[in-house]
């Protein structure tokens, strides 16, 4: 009797998980989500959560989630998956089960290719107005330097509105993560361009996240996860955007 309640649960449990319900934020913008006519394009989320679900003979349901909502969301099992994320940026990451590594990046300070900076220590920053996504955290060093008044931060809900403000000059400099500036540096052709500073001031792993609903494959989805890793198609997927 036991044995057939066990194969009954795993069998609801099997019909409801045929769906992958992939989290993602507009805030995190292009080249992570893109976004037209209200619906979500094209971008990495969409691309990393089809791979995944297509290995995993899924279908995938993309779900709007705000970026201080996804824990709870995750919690409650409203979205069962997130990636290109970190245990340290999932309030309550222990109660979720993590793939390994997928990607790794780095926050660069980015400014307008007009203007005299050159970033390759913490002092170039000094006196200056740097944009940063609102709650993003850096480097000690960095943060320190923040701390102490030394540059003025200006906090921004998204990207496009910082880069906005960057061009509008606003602001003199932008923290960015490396793969969304190589990919402004493509796609805005007619913008100001843009320099990179040599000066890393975060370095983050990247994981998938996945819900406690979808522990009966928890073999399964790490295992395709894995295969999508040796197969080389994160990579794929990033350098398409680069």
């Amino acid at each position: 009797m036991r044995l057939i309640i066990l194969c009954l649960i795993l069998n609801n449990t099997s019909l409801y998980a045929m769906e992958l319900v992939f989290a993602f934020g507009p805030g995190n913008g292009e080249p992570f989500t893109i976004i037209k006519d209200e619906q979500l394009s094209g971008g990495l989320f969409k691309e990393i959560g089809e791979a995944l679900a297509h290995n995993l003979d899924w279908t995938v349901r993309f779900r709007h989630a705000p970026t201080k909502r996804v824990s709870q969301l995750l919690m409650d099992g409203d979205i069962n998956s997130i990636c290109l994320t970190h245990p340290d940026w999932i309030e309550d990451s222990q109660k979720l089960f993590w793939s390994i590594m997928i990607a790794q990046d780095y926050d660069h300070l980015v400014s307008l290719s007009k203007k005299p900076f050159n970033f390759n220590q913490i002092s170039d920053l000094k006196g200056l107005k740097v944009g940063a996504m609102t709650g993003y955290i850096y480097f000690d060093f960095f943060m320190d330097y923040i701390q102490k008044g030394h540059v003025i931060r200006r906090d921004f809900n998204n990207l496009s509105a910082m880069y906005a403000s960057l061009w509008a000059e606003r602001i003199d400099v932008a923290v960015d993560s490396l793969i969304s500036i190589h990919y402004r540096t493509k796609i805005q052709v007619n913008s100001p361009a843009l320099k990179v500073s040599n000066l890393a001031v975060y370095r983050y792993d990247l994981f998938c996240a996945f819900s406690e609903e979808l522990m009966p494959f928890k073999e399964l989805i790490l295992n395709q996860v894995k295969q999508l890793r040796r197969k080389g198609e994160f990579e794929r997927i990033l350098n398409a955007y680069k």
